[in-house]
């Protein structure tokens, strides 16, 4: 098991975005924060890490429990 992965791969992997493609635009348009900062579509997370993920005006929390 992975320490850290790409948030985007992450985000991904969890069905939160249907493509990989859809989930690196999101970063890039600032609708993903992990604990609280603009998150890039390289950025790593790890076990523990908080995201924030806005989705048709609403903000979905998600913690990282496991990675792949």
């Amino acid at each position: 098991m992975a320490d850290a992965v790409r948030v985007d791969s992450w985000l991904w992997a969890v069905r939160v975005y249907k493509t990989r493609s859809a989930a690196t635009t999101a970063c890039r348009a600032g609708h993903v924060r992990v604990n609280g900062d603009k998150a890039k579509a390289a950025q790593q997370v790890r076990i523990g890490d908080e995201l924030r993920v806005r989705i048709a005006g609403f903000d979905r929390i998600l913690v990282v429990r496991q990675t792949l």
